[in-house]
Protein backbone atom coordinates (compact mmCIF):
# COMPACT_ATOMS: atom_id res chain seq x y z
CA UNK A 1 0.00 0.00 0.00
CA UNK A 2 1.45 3.76 -1.23
CA UNK A 3 1.76 6.48 0.81
CA UNK A 4 -1.59 7.82 -0.87
CA UNK A 5 -3.66 4.99 -0.65
CA UNK A 6 -2.67 5.07 2.90
CA UNK A 7 -4.01 8.33 3.62
CA UNK A 8 -6.91 7.66 1.53
CA UNK A 9 -7.93 4.61 3.70
CA UNK A 10 -7.17 6.59 6.49
CA UNK A 11 -9.59 9.42 5.05
CA UNK A 12 -12.22 7.11 4.17
CA UNK A 13 -12.40 5.33 7.30
CA UNK A 14 -12.42 7.78 9.76
CA UNK A 15 -15.72 9.86 7.85
CA UNK A 16 -17.02 7.06 5.51
CA UNK A 17 -15.63 4.11 7.11
CA UNK A 18 -18.88 2.16 5.66
CA UNK A 19 -18.30 3.20 2.23
CA UNK A 20 -14.47 1.62 3.01
CA UNK A 21 -15.94 -2.02 4.82
CA UNK A 22 -18.71 -2.58 2.10
CA UNK A 23 -15.65 -1.90 -0.39
CA UNK A 24 -13.28 -4.46 1.30
CA UNK A 25 -16.60 -7.02 1.50
CA UNK A 26 -16.83 -6.53 -2.60
CA UNK A 27 -12.98 -6.90 -3.12
CA UNK A 28 -13.37 -3.88 -5.08
CA UNK A 29 -10.54 -1.76 -2.56
CA UNK A 30 -8.25 -4.20 -0.89
CA UNK A 31 -7.59 -7.96 -2.54
CA UNK A 32 -7.44 -10.43 0.75
CA UNK A 33 -4.81 -12.62 -1.32
CA UNK A 34 -2.17 -10.31 -1.31
CA UNK A 35 -2.38 -7.82 1.46
CA UNK A 36 -1.76 -8.68 5.21
CA UNK A 37 -3.65 -5.88 6.91
CA UNK A 38 -0.97 -5.67 9.61
CA UNK A 39 2.62 -5.71 7.49
CA UNK A 40 0.58 -2.89 4.85
CA UNK A 41 -1.95 -0.63 7.25
CA UNK A 42 -1.36 -1.45 11.04
CA UNK A 43 2.37 -0.85 11.18
CA UNK A 44 2.70 1.95 9.09
CA UNK A 45 0.27 3.70 10.66
CA UNK A 46 1.48 3.29 14.61
CA UNK A 47 5.05 4.26 12.71
CA UNK A 48 3.46 7.27 10.99
CA UNK A 49 2.01 8.74 14.51
CA UNK A 50 5.83 7.61 15.99
CA UNK A 51 7.47 9.40 13.69
CA UNK A 52 5.16 12.40 14.04
CA UNK A 53 5.81 13.04 17.82
CA UNK A 54 9.29 13.90 17.38
CA UNK A 55 9.09 17.16 16.63
CA UNK A 56 7.15 17.43 19.42
CA UNK A 57 9.21 16.01 21.88
CA UNK A 58 12.16 17.63 20.56
CA UNK A 59 15.04 15.54 22.15
CA UNK A 60 15.88 13.03 19.23
CA UNK A 61 17.52 10.34 21.96
CA UNK A 62 14.61 10.41 24.76
CA UNK A 63 12.09 10.58 21.55
CA UNK A 64 13.29 7.64 19.70
CA UNK A 65 13.64 4.83 23.10
CA UNK A 66 9.64 6.80 23.57
CA UNK A 67 8.44 6.46 20.20
CA UNK A 68 9.67 1.91 20.06
CA UNK A 69 8.33 1.66 23.26
CA UNK A 70 4.56 3.26 22.46
CA UNK A 71 5.20 1.30 19.02
CA UNK A 72 5.66 -1.83 21.29
CA UNK A 73 2.40 -0.63 23.34
CA UNK A 74 0.13 -0.25 20.69
CA UNK A 75 1.37 -3.81 18.82
CA UNK A 76 0.23 -5.55 21.72
CA UNK A 77 -2.93 -4.00 22.50
CA UNK A 78 -3.45 -4.52 18.89
CA UNK A 79 -2.68 -8.33 19.23
CA UNK A 80 -4.90 -8.42 22.60
CA UNK A 81 -7.85 -7.02 21.43
CA UNK A 82 -7.37 -9.13 18.14
CA UNK A 83 -7.29 -12.30 20.24
CA UNK A 84 -10.03 -11.64 22.86
CA UNK A 85 -12.00 -10.77 19.99
CA UNK A 86 -11.67 -13.81 17.81
CA UNK A 87 -12.12 -16.06 21.20
CA UNK A 88 -15.30 -13.60 21.90
CA UNK A 89 -17.20 -13.70 18.89
CA UNK A 90 -16.27 -17.32 17.70
CA UNK A 91 -18.98 -19.42 16.91
CA UNK A 92 -20.34 -22.54 15.53
CA UNK A 93 -20.61 -21.39 11.96
CA UNK A 94 -17.55 -19.35 10.87
CA UNK A 95 -16.76 -18.36 7.59
CA UNK A 96 -13.74 -20.40 6.66
CA UNK A 97 -11.52 -16.56 6.58
CA UNK A 98 -13.36 -15.30 9.93
CA UNK A 99 -9.76 -14.70 11.58
CA UNK A 100 -8.25 -12.74 8.38
CA UNK A 101 -11.34 -10.85 8.21
CA UNK A 102 -11.41 -10.20 12.12
CA UNK A 103 -7.53 -8.89 11.77
CA UNK A 104 -8.81 -6.61 9.67
CA UNK A 105 -11.79 -5.25 11.56
CA UNK A 106 -9.56 -4.71 14.82
CA UNK A 107 -6.88 -3.24 12.33
CA UNK A 108 -8.57 -0.18 10.98
CA UNK A 109 -11.23 0.28 13.54
CA UNK A 110 -7.78 0.77 16.04
CA UNK A 111 -6.63 3.84 13.86
CA UNK A 112 -8.30 6.51 15.47
CA UNK A 113 -6.85 5.52 18.71
CA UNK A 114 -3.50 5.82 16.98
CA UNK A 115 -4.02 8.96 15.53
CA UNK A 116 -4.74 10.36 19.04
CA UNK A 117 -1.59 9.55 20.58
CA UNK A 118 -0.72 12.61 19.41
CA UNK A 119 -2.38 14.73 21.61
CA UNK A 120 -1.62 12.58 24.60
CA UNK A 121 1.29 15.21 25.55
CA UNK A 122 -1.72 17.82 26.46
CA UNK A 123 -1.12 16.45 30.21
CA UNK A 124 -4.95 16.39 32.26
CA UNK A 125 -6.44 17.22 28.77
CA UNK A 126 -5.70 13.93 27.01
CA UNK A 127 -7.82 11.72 28.21
CA UNK A 128 -10.69 13.37 26.63
CA UNK A 129 -9.07 12.78 23.29
CA UNK A 130 -8.65 9.28 24.58
CA UNK A 131 -12.19 8.58 25.17
CA UNK A 132 -13.60 9.62 21.99
CA UNK A 133 -10.65 7.94 20.39
CA UNK A 134 -12.11 4.59 22.17
CA UNK A 135 -15.80 5.54 21.13
CA UNK A 136 -15.26 6.18 17.60
CA UNK A 137 -12.39 2.62 17.54
CA UNK A 138 -15.89 1.22 18.48
CA UNK A 139 -18.21 2.79 16.17
CA UNK A 140 -16.17 1.74 13.25
CA UNK A 141 -15.36 -1.92 14.49
CA UNK A 142 -19.20 -2.34 14.85
CA UNK A 143 -20.11 -0.93 11.63
CA UNK A 144 -17.05 -3.58 10.08
CA UNK A 145 -18.34 -6.27 12.04
CA UNK A 146 -21.88 -5.54 10.60
CA UNK A 147 -20.82 -5.09 7.09
CA UNK A 148 -17.74 -7.68 6.46
CA UNK A 149 -18.66 -10.45 8.72
CA UNK A 150 -22.41 -10.15 8.52
CA UNK A 151 -22.55 -10.32 12.20
CA UNK A 152 -26.22 -10.50 13.61
CA UNK A 153 -26.38 -8.03 16.80
CA UNK A 154 -29.33 -9.12 18.45
CA UNK A 155 -27.56 -12.83 18.29
CA UNK A 156 -24.24 -12.23 19.66
CA UNK A 157 -25.19 -8.89 21.93
CA UNK A 158 -23.30 -10.39 25.08
CA UNK A 159 -20.32 -11.37 22.76
CA UNK A 160 -20.21 -7.61 21.24
CA UNK A 161 -20.45 -6.44 24.52
CA UNK A 162 -17.87 -8.16 26.15
CA UNK A 163 -15.51 -7.43 22.99
CA UNK A 164 -16.63 -3.89 23.86
CA UNK A 165 -15.56 -4.18 27.17
CA UNK A 166 -12.43 -5.77 26.26
CA UNK A 167 -11.54 -3.42 23.64
CA UNK A 168 -12.21 -0.44 26.17
CA UNK A 169 -9.65 -2.03 29.04
CA UNK A 170 -6.71 -2.86 26.41
CA UNK A 171 -7.37 0.60 25.32
CA UNK A 172 -7.46 1.78 29.32
CA UNK A 173 -4.37 -0.08 29.73
CA UNK A 174 -2.52 1.01 27.06
CA UNK A 175 -3.12 4.92 27.68
CA UNK A 176 -2.00 4.51 31.43
CA UNK A 177 1.06 2.65 30.27
CA UNK A 178 1.22 4.99 27.58
CA UNK A 179 1.32 8.38 30.45
CA UNK A 180 3.24 6.68 32.66
CA UNK A 181 6.37 6.79 29.66
CA UNK A 182 4.97 9.87 29.60
CA UNK A 183 5.75 10.66 33.29
CA UNK A 184 9.16 8.31 33.01
CA UNK A 185 10.56 10.47 29.67
CA UNK A 186 9.39 13.81 31.89
CA UNK A 187 7.24 15.04 28.36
Amino acid sequence: MGVKELFSTIFTLLFRNNTLWRNYRNNEGIKADDFNVIREYAVPVIALVQLAKFPLIGVPRSAMFFTIAIFLIDIAALYLITGAAIYLLAQGQQPKNFKDRMLTVVCYSMTPVWLFELVYFMGPWSWIFAFFAVISTLVIGKNGLKILLDLDMTLSAPALRNTALSVVMVNTVAYLLINSIIRLFNF
